[in-house]
């Protein structure tokens, strides 16, 4: 299995948010290749959500920024209800998570990386650490301090009983 999680820079190119859809048609193809192969899942973390939200929230058009709540409405209905081509992944921040992005947060805003980075990251590792028979992981961005999170991992051998 081949995991990403999507970036708000990916989902506000699939929502062609203006301003922020420049790699729209590039994001779009590669997001229904993604589609039709069956070894692809596709996770959506809170915090892409909530920043894509606060992204349409800002639109300075109503009724493009109505449009755009709207489809943002349908695709959050779709996940609720698992009819969505991505899956949402609930266990993020828990009370350790929180201590370790205090930790973590002044470094990181000084390399103009957010919270909401941070705890895409945050969701990212523990994903790696609990789900077994992962082939490869990534963080699906246009950002580049988030486009280096890909590995491919190791996964274990099973013995056959003789």
């Amino acid at each position: 299995m081949d995991v990403r999680f999507i970036d708000t820079t990916i989902l506000a190119n699939i929502l062609d948010i203006p301003f922020m859809n420049q790699n729209r048609g590039q994001v779009i193809e590669e997001f229904k290749s993604l589609q039709k192969d069956e070894n692809q899942v596709l996770i959506l973390p809170l915090a892409t959500i909530i920043e894509t939200g606060n992204h349409i929230a800002h639109i300075s058009d109503g009724n493009i920024r109505r449009e755009k709540a709207k489809l943002m409405s349908e695709y959050l209905k779709n996940t609720a209800e698992n009819n969505a081509p991505w899956q949402y992944y609930g266990k993020e921040l828990d009370k350790e998570d929180l201590i370790k992005l205090s930790i973590e947060f002044p470094d990181m805003a000084t390399r103009e990386v957010g919270l909401g980075d941070l705890s895409i990251v945050r969701a990212y590792e523990k994903y790696k650490k609990s789900v077994p028979a992962i082939r490869n992981i990534m963080i699906w961005s246009l950002d580049n301090h988030l486009v280096s999170y890909k590995e491919e991992m190791k996964l274990p051998t099973r013995r056959r009983n003789l």
